[in-house]
């Protein structure tokens, strides 16, 4: 069985990957920092993704709580799928589509997969519940593995500015 040391997130919340990295060369420093960077967008990218699956079950469930048609859960997507209440991490959104954008995680690939959308009108709450309950559980640990990489990554540009500040010295 692989030690799943392949896949890059594997590899970047292994402690090994910020070893030495005091005596590292800035290039290697700045090699790690970008594909910590690509990590971060892919994470971000699955958890919006998460996210708006959450946004369009969770108007299905309004909707039927409410008596509303089937059309007016399209008549509203656009609202529904707004992200006025999404809140960021605080740093500037990158411009550049993540490596994997069209090719999620296998686990989040089933959770957001075009089938269940297709289907909504058809589900039965149960279906809605677990498949929210699924989501759930599927952000809560995207959620983590984005912290976790965001140390690395905090740590990474703490020491690639910890040597700019001494160069400029």
């Amino acid at each position: 069985m692989p030690s799943g040391k392949n896949r890059r997130i594997d590899r970047v919340l292994d402690p090994s990957f910020l070893e030495g990295i005091g005596a590292a060369p800035l290039a290697a420093l700045r090699e790690k920092r970008d594909e910590c960077a690509e990590e971060e967008a892919v994470l971000s990218y699955e958890r919006s993704l998460i996210h708006t699956r959450l946004r369009l079950l969770g108007a299905e469930k309004e909707r039927r709580a409410s008596g509303g048609s089937e059309r007016s859960l399209i008549d509203n997507l656009a609202q529904i799928l707004s992200d006025e209440n999404v809140t960021h991490r605080g740093s500037f959104p990158s411009l550049e589509a993540p490596p994997i954008y069209d090719n999620p995680r296998r686990g989040i690939e089933k959770l957001i997969s075009n089938d269940t959308l297709a289907r909504l009108p058809e589900l039965s709450e149960e279906e809605i519940a677990e498949a929210i309950g699924a989501l759930e559980e599927a952000e809560k640990q995207v959620s983590e593995s984005r912290k976790a990489v965001h140390a690395v990554l905090d740590r990474l540009i703490e020491e690639i500015g910890r040597r700019k500040a001494g160069a400029d010295a």
